[in-house]
Parts: structure tokens; sequence; C-alpha cells
């Protein structure tokens, strides 16, 4: 039986949901986005788990005591930037759908502001983005000796909301490009650095064991709460002139 939007459903809201749903459910009988993204992931951190020194055996060539803040910057430092990989591989196809057979126009004629057109690409990229991470925060609690406290927790969703505000408006603008897969890095890595680097700051102190109230109130903390900000209202303002 097939699903028809109430007559409520109908209005912004709606349509932005609709859409988002369009492409989840696309990636779920396709499965061309998410598998890469699960696999890269898997493999940099099969490969960390072999390049850090195991500090139980006595002949480990290098010796860096769990705890200290090499192992905890190391770890954050090598999470984060899977995840910033494996995002950038997923918001790469975030409009290879709409590129075939003129997909995009028939798109563009869909009676919703711009402004729900990018929330709806952005709410399908947070998904695979949080698909990602529930996948690989558990394999790096398993494999290395990290926590995921509330304080943790709280550093992901900020970072989330930044990644995905401005790289869904990078994508958009890499897919009028013919090579789209090279252009989105070059364009997002500069922008995304603050970000990412106050993320490592943060979960590199939170892996350490410090007072989750203590994170919050550094500098970094405030520092990702802005761009996230920051982030949002641009890509909300500028998809309209990126996507005409």
């Amino acid at each position: 039986m097939s699903a028809v939007p109430a007559p409520g459903a109908r209005g912004w809201a709606g349509k932005t949901l609709l859409l988002a749903r369009k492409d989840l459910v696309i990636e779920v009988r396709g499965r061309d986005t998410l598998p890469p993204m699960l696999v890269f992931s898997l493999a940099v951190t099969l490969l960390l788990a072999f390049t850090l020194p195991d500090t139980s055996r006595p002949s480990a060539r290098v010796v860096l005591p769990v705890g200290t803040a090499s192992v905890a910057d190391v770890l954050a430092g090598f999470l984060w930037v899977t995840v910033l990989f494996a995002g950038l591989v997923g918001f790469a196809r975030s409009f290879e759908v709409e590129r075939h057979e003129g997909a995009i126009d028939a798109l563009l004629l869909v009676p919703l502001d711009r402004s729900g057109l990018y929330l709806a690409k952005a709410m399908t990229n947070l998904a695979f983005i949080v698909a990602v991470e529930l996948f690989l925060f558990p394999v790096f609690a398993v494999l290395f000796p990290i926590g995921l406290g509330a304080g943790v927790v709280a550093v992901v969703v900020l970072v989330d909301v930044g990644f995905v505000a401005i790289g869904t408006l990078f994508a958009a603008l890499a897919a009028q490009t013919r090579s789209r897969e090279l252009m989105l890095p070059v364009l997002a890595f500069p922008v995304l650095v603050p970000v990412f680097i106050a993320a490592v700051e943060l979960t590199s102190d939170l892996f350490l064991g410090r007072p989750t109230g203590v994170v919050v109130g550094a500098g970094w903390f405030g520092i990702l709460v802005a761009f996230d900000l920051i982030y949002a209202v641009v890509g909300a303002l500028a998809f309209e002139y990126v996507i005409e």
C-alpha cells in the first residue's frame, strides 16, 4: 500500500521530509553510498589498530602509556580524519542521482523553497554520517582504551552539524563540475579545518578523562559552536545560488 502524504504534511516541512525520504529509499535499494563509507571507516580503523604500538608488550618499539596526551591526540586525530574522509565519500554522491537524465531540473521544479531542498539533502547526508559514527565509535571503543561519554556525544553532534551544513553546500557546487570527486575535497578541506581541529582538541581532552564541564568551558567548544552557526546560515542562504 503506497504511502500518501496527508494534506497537512504538504507544507514546507512535509515536502522537505519527503525529499529526504526519497534519497534514503534510493540508498536502501541501491546501496551505493553507505557501504563504501563503512568499508573505508573499517579499513582505516584496522590500519590504526596494527600501527599503534602494543603498550602491553615490554618489547614494543615505542612505549606510549595508555592515557597520555600522545595516545589521546593520535586516537582523536585518526577518529575524526576517518569521519572526514568517509563523509566526503558520501557527500560526493549527494547529487549523483539528480545528475542522470536531467533529474536535477525536475528536482528544481518541486514547489518548495530552495532552503527545503538544502535541508533535505543535509538530512540525508546527516543520516549517512550518523550511521558511520554508530559503526565507527563502538569499534574504536573495542580496539582502543577510550570512553564514550556524554561529552563525546555532544562534540559529535556539533561536529556533524557543521560538517553536514557546509559539506552539502560544496557537494552541490562540485556536482556542477566534471571532476566533482576531486573538486569537493579541494573546496571543502580549507573550510572544514577549524571544525575538525576543534573536534580533535575536545575529543582528546575527553579521552584523557577530563571533566565534561571543563572541556565545554574551553575555547575550542565555543569555536565549534560559532562555526556551526556560520556554516548553517551560509549553507542555507548560498544553496539557492549554487544549485541554480
